[in-house]
């Protein structure tokens, strides 16, 4: 399995203005490429390989002394860049997608050095210190957050500038762990009105972004004149404070998704399609603000590192079917409690989770029947089961 730790870095001044011309110095150098790719398929009707632009990446480093001054790992990552999203292209036009041609980049907004090949040399052990040493590049530091796992496990290292500070990805194949028995399940139903409600009755509060900063510094940016330098310092604030915003609830979801990956060996989640959803304007916003899919992304890795596993299901009918007999019950958004002719009584997303965590067992081979016997125990001994927030989330 691939895990990504994301460090950060300390450089000096000097350091950062090497690394802004090496961003320029990218972004010509996969503009050529492309118009390269362009010329060739209008003149011949095909297009240039990948390793056919390697060949060439070695004559423009002859040519120029700035691109031979630097490592050619350094631009092989950024032909590879190109070479993906040709691919990925070429894909959305058979799947009759969107398909979006690749476009050109300006030196301003590339930000990304890739290197995927021979990573293992590059990170090294200097006293106390680890510091990343690539031909060209300057002199970075880098300080992880935790200890690192050896280094000929390392295949690739990702160098990005961010508003607010540069970072450096350091992404490992590790060993899968071994699987857990299935023995303490729990399905999860996504909402708005709660974050997250479990099938053995917490909650995740919902996250509510504080936008009056970022309502403030947009009205800054609105009144300059684009392109200026005033304009340019007010985007930059804005882009810092976005940055910030993501950055703490990034640390959050990871905190959460560890928990919840201790706590549980299996764990049914919602198949949500999110992109559907944003169609109604009225809950747009806030579904986005959930971050719905970064949450099972990060689940999942979790789970898997935990020796534990995740499935997704169909969401479909899991709040009008009774999880208690399966009968179905029609009910509104509005109604926020089940109540069957069975008898059962629970609350909407609560009855949600534990249909999520049926199906989930279905998938899985699991005892659904010994997992609905054992919520109908505990339901008798403690009365129905209602939300209790345990995890609060405010940015």
């Amino acid at each position: 399995m691939i895990r990504t730790y994301k460090c950060r870095v300390k450089l000096s001044k000097s350091g950062h203005e090497t690394l802004s011309q090496i961003f320029g110095m990218s972004a010509e150098l996969y503009n050529a490429g492309l118009e390269s790719r362009i010329d060739c398929y209008r003149k011949t009707g095909e297009s240039r390989s990948l390793y056919d632009q390697y060949k060439e990446l070695v004559q423009v480093r002859a040519d120029l002394p700035e691109y031979e001054a630097v490592s050619s790992i350094v631009f092989r990552g950024v032909l590879s860049r190109l070479d993906k999203a040709y691919k990925s292209f070429f894909r959305r036009v058979k799947a009759k997608e969107k398909a979006g041609f690749p476009r050109w980049k300006n030196r301003r907004r590339w930000r990304t050095i890739e290197i995927n090949d021979q990573c293992w040399r590059m990170l090294k052990k200097q006293g106390d210190k680890l510091v990343l040493k690539i031909k060209g590049l300057p002199r970075i530091e880098v300080r992880p957050s935790r200890e690192l796992p050896p280094n000929n496990l390392l295949k690739a290292i990702r160098i990005t500038r961010k508003p607010v500070r540069t970072e450096v990805a350091l992404s490992y194949e590790l060993p899968t762990p071994e699987a857990k028995p299935l023995s303490n399940p729990v399905g999860i139903d996504m909402g708005i009105s709660k974050r997250l409600t479990l099938s053995d009755g917490e909650t995740v509060e919902k996250r509510e972004i504080d936008r009056k900063k970022i309502i403030r510094l947009q009205r800054s940016v609105s009144r300059k004149v684009k392109g200026s330098n005033n304009w340019r310092k007010a985007v930059s604030l804005l882009a810092k404070e976005w940055q910030r915003v993501s950055d703490k609830e990034r640390d959050y979801l990871h905190r959460l998704t560890a928990e919840i990956a201790r706590m549980y060996d299996f764990i049914a989640v919602e198949k949500l399609k999110t992109k559907n959803m944003l169609r109604n304007t009225n809950l747009a916003k806030s579904i986005q603000e959930q971050t719905w899919g970064k949450f099972i992304t990060l689940l999942d890795e979790k789970a898997e590192s935990a020796g534990g596993k995740m499935v997704e299901v169909d969401p479909g009918g899991t709040s009008q079917e009774c999880s208690n007999c399966g009968a179905t019950v029609k009910k509104s958004l509005s109604v926020r409690v089940h109540r069957c002719s069975c008898g059962y009584e629970a609350d909407r997303d609560v009855n949600a989770a534990i249909n999520i965590l049926h199906r989930g067992l279905t998938i899985a081979g699991g005892n659904v029947t010994r997992m609905a016997g054992r919520m109908r125990e505990r339901q008798a001994d403690v009365g129905p089961v209602r939300p209790r927030t345990v995890y609060g989330c405010v940015n």
